[in-house]
């Protein structure tokens, strides 16, 4: 047929043209006949998988739908639904591989009120809060639903909290960092004997604790603090004890302030009246936070506990924080960028007051990072500063016991006493003298190392940093002085007191 169409056309060439238009048309109407058809014939079967991709979504089945919305949004990629779908797909089942955020906002500009909210909740995971409190801030005025409503409205206030915790960071020098096991973290605490005792409950009662709590005992072992579940409680709470006639009476829980929560990891100043603790409750921003409260003696009670904020917590487990005086020096635990079994303990220097980074004058990045500390080198600003807690650092860590291992100590009452506890006193009134030379001496003790260290430095200073050096080594010097002196007399009274009660 084919080849008598073409001898037709050869002899009649004036008919040509027409002819072949002819057939070209014929040619490209059933061409674009056929796409209709496929197309129409396809249409039932994409509207098929559309609706079964979204029932799967719907059901919350996300890692099912997923693959299915992405062949449906390759066919049809200006499709504000797909756009939607399959970016929450992507984030429900932790999918990075695509870059979804702006398919939530070509979502979000097709009027899909959700859109934002996801929108909100990737800034959150980044911490972008100010922007994430942004989009909740338009999802909110868009929502219908009363009880999304209800989520979204705390979102808002946990990320409007965590905006201003950053923007309000304290400026600490961490000076170091140990990661150690998490059963066994109290190790890294090298924070000498004359601060008082860290322990779990369990091995300072020498009994089983199945509640994981934690105890802090005063340098004059006269006062613990710790935490445990008491009468059918549900929760750990805090308590307090003191020893009468070397027994632990009855245990009184801390009166001033209900987190709601876990209160644990108890550590008092030598002032007695300062609180550290560790909260998973009410404040918390994410699992333990380390929080702040001081005993009112006028009301019998603490006060109302608050958080220490960034970067001593964190959206991770933050936990026991100590502090050495005498050293300045403080500790405190956390499991951020840690595997499940690690915990970080960072030694930081304590502030005499609270100061805050300059925020309006420093990148977000930058402050975020050392809200964050993401790296402890940041923060070591004053090379001072951190030589010299690098060095009482080391002299902890190097601290031996004394050789008198029978007993705490060795006191010289006369030729026929010598005393190596505090049970051994008689009277009340040299014992509590004792304690306070015992902690006089270890003051004077740092205060000696101080001073040599200084006298090391003078050696090879310059001469600038010598005109700096020689009033705090002068200073120093009649320090130590004067406390040798107040030392020797106390000394004195101790024995003269204890003499007294024992020859009546």
């Amino acid at each position: 047929m084919f080849i008598i169409f073409c001898l037709y056309i050869c002899v009649n060439r004036e008919y040509a043209f027409m002819w072949l238009f002819a057939v070209n048309y014929f040619m490209m109407k059933n061409f674009f006949l056929s796409i209709l058809l496929a197309v129409l014939a396809l249409h039932p079967l994409m509207a098929q998988n559309k609706n079964t991709a979204r029932k799967l979504f719907l059901e919350g089945e996300y890692a099912e739908a997923k693959p299915m919305f992405e062949k449906l949004l390759q066919r049809n990629p200006r499709n504000g639904e797909l756009n939607y779908w399959y970016a929450v797909c992507c984030y429900e089942t932790k999918d990075t591989a695509a870059d979804i955020k702006p398919m939530l906002y070509f979502a979000a500009s097709r009027k899909i009120t959700n859109a934002y909210r996801y929108l909100g909740d990737i800034c959150a995971d980044s911490a972008l809060y100010a922007d994430a409190a942004e989009q909740y801030e338009t999802f909110l005025s868009l929502c219908k639903d009363d009880s999304l409503a209800a989520l979204y409205k705390a979102k808002l206030s946990s990320v409007n909290r965590l905006n201003r915790m950053v923007n309000t960071t304290e400026k600490v020098c961490v000076i170091d960092s140990f990661v150690v096991d998490k059963d066994k973290f109290l190790s890294a605490y090298r924070m000498g004997r004359d601060v008082g005792l860290l322990s779990t409950v369990a091995a300072f009662f020498d009994e089983d604790d199945e509640d994981g709590g934690y105890l802090y005992e005063t340098e004059r072992g006269t006062d613990i603090y710790y935490a445990m579940k008491n009468d059918g409680d549900s929760l750990l709470r805090l308590y307090h004890g003191s020893k009468a006639d070397g027994d632990w009476g009855r245990p009184a829980r801390l009166k001033g302030f209900d987190t709601k929560g876990n209160d644990n990891f108890p550590f008092m100043l030598a002032d007695g009246l300062t609180l550290y603790f560790a909260s998973d409750g009410e404040g918390s921003i994410g699992g333990y936070d380390i929080f702040i409260t001081r005993y009112d003696s006028e009301e019998s009670r603490f006060l109302r506990p608050d958080n220490l904020g960034m970067p001593f917590n964190s959206l991770y487990n933050d936990y026991m924080l100590a502090v050495n005086e005498v050293a300045n020096l403080g500790w405190f635990a956390s499991d951020r960028y840690q595997p499940e079994d690690k915990v970080c303990v960072y030694v930081f220097v304590p502030n005499t007051s609270a100061e805050k980074y300059d925020a309006e004058n420093m990148s977000y990045d930058r402050l975020l990072a050392l809200a964050q500390l993401r790296g402890i080198a940041a923060t070591q600003v004053d090379e001072a500063l951190v030589r010299e807690a690098r060095r009482q650092l080391t002299v902890l860590f190097y601290e031996q016991p004394d050789e008198h291992d029978n007993g705490d100590f060795l006191f010289v009452i006369d030729n026929a006493a010598e005393y190596t506890s505090l049970k051994d006193f008689k009277s009340s009134e040299a014992r509590e003298l004792f304690v306070k030379w015992q902690k006089g001496s270890a003051v004077q003790k740092k205060n000696e190392m101080l001073l040599q260290y200084k006298r090391d430095e003078y050696a090879t200073a310059s001469d600038i940093a010598k005109k700096r050096l020689a009033p705090e080594i002068l200073n120093l010097e009649q320090q130590v002085e004067r406390d040798a002196l107040a030392l020797q007399q106390m000394e004195y009274e101790i024995r003269k007191v204890e003499l007294n009660k024992l020859h009546r």
